[in-house]
């Protein structure tokens, strides 16, 4: 069957969802194209030229985020938001008009609203959840005209109601196909400096108050060997000009065995390359282990510290403490590994003396490449405890009570907004520090005048 992945996506990120789909559906004898948006310049006779020449049988459409906040120091408060949702409309709406090819969506950004999604966009299929094994399956059972609604992770229309079946881990994720990035045009990525990312387990054994990843891969670790990574590794940079590699996992360093078998295969490859991180968790990081990152070619590692402030760790459930979160500071102070640090500001019970707590922590250190504060944390799924509290205090609202699939941000109601104002400059006019505030358009409106 031919199928065409279009990538969705409008803001720089590697494609690495639709890359190991790509790979599991050409292991399973299909004929596959992708179509990348993020570097469209005319989508509309770009994509209709794509598809003219493949003529595809089936498009998946893979929808990486719904809401997005970019740097922009003519926005209100340095952040643009961009609604990303009629850009997928577009998408769907091109295809419509230059193709009889079935529709059917998938990709982290579709998990939290698969509904919404589809009637928002009149589609009829999407795949929740790890879609190496769905959409293989999904498509056999088209062929063989066998029935959809039990299918794991399968959700579509009818009759004006949306019969969903849970979605199905992968158990076995050595014996994934390697991800396709040889049909994407990685030399477009790499001028843009986005790096190929990989990664190498799923799951998550913590209950942080804004995340829903526990809830939607799993408390258990699945896990990659660490000579099935290198097999990624060597395989994606065979197709990229750089020798940089990211790993995307959720919390590198747990389980912490994982990590340091990972780092002492790297180090002992018979081939050379960097990679980095963008979640290192703070706790264990130890002088021996950031030895570990360095030995192994760690080029870019980023300390997801989140608080400094032990009550608001507490009510955030992030599972380390205020030492630790010091003991990480210093140590990875003392590597030679370039490491960032992200904080993340406004979660129930945040007050202007538990950021002042966090902010004393970091002046203590220097931070090589910088600090990212979020101001704000939104609000997408039922699978987020922060989510739930909102709904008991009444804050569920995004300015006009509309649904999470619109994009309400949740901002501790101990915040006072004229604070807030002088807290996004203090930060923006500190080196080294950069400020996102989610839905800065809903926050300039609130804030009097």
């Amino acid at each position: 069957m031919r199928v065409l992945l279009i990538s969705a996506n409008t803001l720089p990120a590697s494609p690495s969802g639709p890359a190991y789909v790509a790979g599991a559906l050409l292991q399973a004898g299909h004929d596959v194209a992708v179509y990348e948006s993020l570097f469209a310049v005319d989508l509309a006779a770009e994509l209709s030229a794509a598809l003219a020449l493949f003529q595809p049988e089936v498009v998946g459409i893979s929808i990486r985020l719904v809401h997005g906040d970019i740097q922009d120091a003519t926005a209100p408060f340095g952040t643009r938001y961009v609604d990303l949702r009629p850009r997928v409309k577009e998408i769907v709406e091109i295809v419509r008009r230059k193709s009889d090819a079935l529709i059917v969506l998938g990709g982290p950004g579709f998990n939290y609203y698969a509904h919404d999604w589809l009637d928002y966009l009149d589609v009829g299929y999407g795949i929740r959840g790890e879609g190496e094994e769905a959409f293989p399956e999904f498509l056999e059972r088209m062929v063989q005209e066998r029935a959809l609604v039990t299918m794991p992770g399968c959700v579509f229309r009818t009759n004006g109601s949306f019969p969903a079946a849970p979605p199905c881990p992968v158990e076995d994720l050595n014996h994934l196909a390697l991800p396709a990035y040889g049909l994407f045009d990685m030399a477009q990525y790499a001028a843009r400096n986005i790096t190929p990312a990989i990664f190498t387990k799923r799951g998550c054994a913590f209950n942080c108050i804004y995340c829903p990843y526990s809830k939607l891969e799993g408390k258990r670790y699945r896990l990659k060997s660490p000579e099935r990574v290198l097999d990624e590794i060597r395989h994606v940079l065979k197709h990229t000009p750089g020798n940089r590699v990211m790993i995307c996992d959720n919390s590198f360093n747990v389980p912490r065995y994982h990590a340091e078998a990972l780092c002492r295969a790297f180090a002992a490859a018979p081939f050379g390359f960097q990679w980095g991180t963008g979640d290192i968790r703070p706790g264990r990081v130890t002088v021996d282990f950031c030895r570990l990152l360095q030995d192994s070619g760690c080029f870019y590692a980023n300390l997801s510290v989140e608080s400094a402030s032990d009550a608001m760790l507490l009510r955030m459930k992030r599972g380390y403490t205020v030492r630790q979160v010091r003991a990480a500071l210093e140590s990875l102070s003392r590597s030679g590994v370039p490491f960032g640090a992200s904080l993340m500001f406004g979660a129930p019970g945040e007050t202007p003396a538990t950021i002042a707590e966090t902010l004393a922590v970091l002046a203590d250190y220097e931070i090589p490449l910088g600090v990212w504060v979020t101001v704000g944390i939104y609000l997408w799924t039922d699978y987020q405890d922060v989510v739930a509290e909102a709904r008991q205090a009444g804050l569920l609202n995004n300015g006009d009570g509309s649904s999470l699939f619109d994009g309400p941000v949740y901002l501790s109601p101990d915040l006072p907004r004229p604070y807030l104002v002088d807290l996004v400059a203090a930060l923006r006019a500190r080196p080294g520090y950069t400020v996102q505030v989610n839905r800065a358009d809903l926050f300039a409106r609130q804030v009097p005048a």
